[in-house]
């Protein structure tokens, strides 16, 4: 019944129009899965128990996740926006969505990501791409494609691409890094609300993981600069670490040890400081805490130590060898005019946005726009952290016991540090000292969220028991009522009174499942809470079946046909050209202006041998052809900070090499001097492929 429902559905929650489309069995029969296996766990936890059903999932918890993530790839599901690629060449975007709707603002994950990393496929996964203009392109060190090298080691998630192939290696990539940052976080929490390797406080721990996992922010840009990366890399060394300390046996101390080393790479090759710098500070002191918590009772065997020192110089030889190879890119990219260097003194966010974070789980169904290029419901996104109960908690079991407990005293200084830093700012001279000039005010969301959820679980696991349920509910009420209030406040267009009570529902049962370690809030309000958070979570990005909006575009095929008659290689013509040449190299087609992570300086220095428009084409770029009869006086021009567009006759684009465009224009009745473009294919969803000929 809710199968046949969905469509209906489907156009209500996500508000969308209604489509026409007929879905296939496959997508049928994956949505009837999916309604299926949470019902399961809800019987069996109605015929079993809430605590029965919570321990068996416990103590199975990694073969569950692997299972999970068994069944993705074998289902061919992943949480890519590719659909869009349908939208923008004219067709349905629904086609094979089991579940939710692509996200046209997702631009970095459905033009970028995904495109480069099928384009490996036809590159046998080589550390450089050929197919990308005249230049091979670094697919290692900027954009994290899959490769074959050593330094891959560091990027388990893309190793689905390379032993599956590209469809259910995405698929792989999107269901492996949702599993294990949830289960990382988890066994993150347990560590911190337990002072030895204890596996109390379950439930709050489970709690702390949704709120992580599912966390707004961290579904809206989960495909892009590798967030959830850092944040597996950070949980799992912590726990990794708290154990290599506790345990005196060197074959388990050589396992943890890689692991550690393992997660520091990929922490380091996220390459996106406006993130790693902040989460720094707080992985710095996580690691000091975990010292003090084993202080006197470490014991470092000469083995051990020998050992590790063998473990580290492999570590660097890896990393040595990816920074050789893309030492090249390295220095490109640090020559650029775009991004080019940032110097951030903080400052700008609004402080009522660090206790409005309960809004941001309505922004998959109803879309949050405002007046303003840079605020969208991206950038707007947070962790619903429950600021500052955390703290107030903190603070408060403290006081009962009558003792600094070390770890919330350092994550609240990390809260303070970077609350002021995002809304008051600081002097250049001290941002630098502090190595905060990369760190960009709505960045610190990220620290800020994952130090707020650490010490509400930290203590609430410390007050365990210390509130009765009748303290819980006072202190949930008046939270309740403060956090509806500053929802209401901070988007005041977009939270109505049908939204304000839902804010404060949320927060309500959130707040009780935390401060409560009764049966009720155990048993009943934490899996609701838990239900809703995932419902949000996984609303934001669709559950996409297969990979054919990718791979079985009509447009793509046919040029796919005409290379073998017609070699060289390919421009794409107009202004949505710049997307459609990655959508071109995806499929193994090399494309002239497919995205450049490092400018070509070399194939543009042929239209402009005296550098007059250097500083336009010098940048990471989505680059734009415009096919025109004569020559421009502006052969470049930007666009945006990140795009530009080449003007150029038939005669320019030879002299860069290429033979063939695909173009919306009717380029077979324009006029050029000495060339002319000849037709070689049929005009699908508005674009003619054309050969360039040149007249004797």
């Amino acid at each position: 019944m809710v199968m046949s429902a969905y469509p209906s559905i489907r156009e209500r929650l996500f508000r969308l129009a209604p489509v026409a489309s007929t879905e296939s069995v496959p997508v049928l029969c994956i949505r009837f899965l999916l309604i299926l296996m949470p019902l399961l766990v809800i019987g069996a936890m109605i015929a079993f128990g809430v605590k029965p059903v919570g321990m068996w999932m416990h103590h199975h918890r990694f073969i569950l996740g692997a299972s999970v993530i068994a069944a993705c790839v074998l289902l061919n599901i992943s949480g890519s926006s590719i659909g869009m690629w349908n939208y923008w060449l004219g067709h349905d975007m629904s086609t094979d969505v089991v579940w939710g709707t692509p996200r046209i603002m997702r631009t970095d994950e459905y033009v970028v990501g995904t495109p480069l990393a099928f384009s490996q496929s036809y590159s046998g996964y080589s550390y450089f791409n050929d197919l990308f203009g005249n230049k091979p392109a670094d697919m290692f060190i900027v954009k994290d494609a899959p490769v074959l090298a050593l330094a891959e080691l560091f990027r388990p998630f893309h190793w689905g691409y390379i032993l599956f192939g590209s469809s259910r290696g995405l698929a792989f990539y999107w269901s492996a890094r949702l599993v294990v940052l949830f289960l990382a976080a988890y066994e993150f929490f347990l560590c911190i609300s337990n002072d030895r390797r204890q596996e109390k406080h379950k439930g709050v721990a489970f709690v702390g993981a949704i709120l992580i996992a599912c966390a707004p922010l961290v579904q809206w840009w989960f495909a892009v600069n590798a967030l959830p990366e850092m944040l597996i890399a950070i949980f799992v060394s912590i726990v990794c670490f708290d154990r290599y300390l506790g345990d005196t046996e060197s074959g388990h101390r050589a396992a943890y040890a890689a692991v550690i080393l393992i997660c520091a790479g990929m922490f380091a090759l996220t390459l996106y400081p406006a993130w790693q710098i902040s989460l720094g500070y707080l992985l710095a002191g996580l690691i000091l805490c975990i010292v003090i918590r084993h202080w006197g009772h470490i014991r470092i065997s000469r083995k051990d130590a020998l050992i590790f020192v063998g473990e580290i110089a492999l570590f660097c030889v890896i990393l040595g060898s990816a920074v050789v190879t893309s030492w090249g890119t390295i220095q490109s990219m640090l020559h650029t005019a775009y991004p080019g260097a940032r110097q951030s003194i903080g400052g700008g966010l609004p402080p009522l946005s660090l206790i409005s974070s309960v809004g941001t789980l309505f922004f998959p169904f109803k879309d949050y726009a405002v007046d303003s290029v840079t605020t969208n419901m991206v950038e707007a996104s947070r962790f619903v952290d429950l600021f500052p109960l955390g703290i107030i908690l903190a603070v408060f079991g403290m006081i009962k016991r009558k003792k600094v407990d070390v770890l919330s005293a350092w994550l609240i200084a990390v809260i303070a540090l970077f609350s002021v830093f995002a809304c008051v700012g600081m002097p250049l001279w001290l941002s630098k000292i502090m190595m905060l000039t990369s760190v960009t005010s709505g960045r610190c969301v990220v620290v800020l969220g994952v130090a707020n959820i650490a010490v509400l679980v930290r203590a609430a696991a410390i007050i365990d028991g210390r509130l009765s349920w009748k303290q819980s509910l006072l202190v949930t009420f008046v939270f309740a009522v403060i956090l509806a209030w500053a929802n209401h406040a901070m988007y005041l267009s977009y939270i109505g009174r049908l939204l304000v009570v839902a804010c404060f529902a949320i927060a309500g049962l959130l707040s009780f499942a935390v401060l409560n370690n009764g049966v009720i809030a155990r048993t009943v309000v934490a899996p609701i809470v838990s239900v809703g958070l995932l419902v949000s979570g996984l609303s934001v990005n669709p559950v996409q079946y297969g990979s054919a909006p990718v791979t079985k575009q009509p447009l793509i095929q046919q040029v796919q046909s005409l290379r073998s008659e017609n070699p060289g290689m390919w421009a794409i013509d107009d202004a949505f050209g710049s997307q459609l040449a990655n959508l071109a190299v995806a499929n193994g087609i090399h494309t002239l202006n497919a995205l450049e992570v490092t400018p070509d300086l070399a194939t543009w220095k042929k239209l402009d041998p005296n550098g007059q428009w250097e500083e336009i084409y010098n940048r990471y770029a989505f680059v734009s052809v415009n096919v025109v009869e004569q020559e421009s006086a502006d052969v470049f021009t930007l666009v945006a900070p990140d795009s530009f567009t080449v003007h150029v006759t038939p005669e320019q684009l030879r002299k860069l090499g290429v033979s063939n465009v695909l173009s919306p224009q009717k380029l077979d009745a324009m006029q050029f001097n000495g060339y002319s473009f000849e037709r070689i294919g049929e005009t699908i969803d508005g674009r003619t492929p054309y050969r360039i000929v040149q007249h004797q």
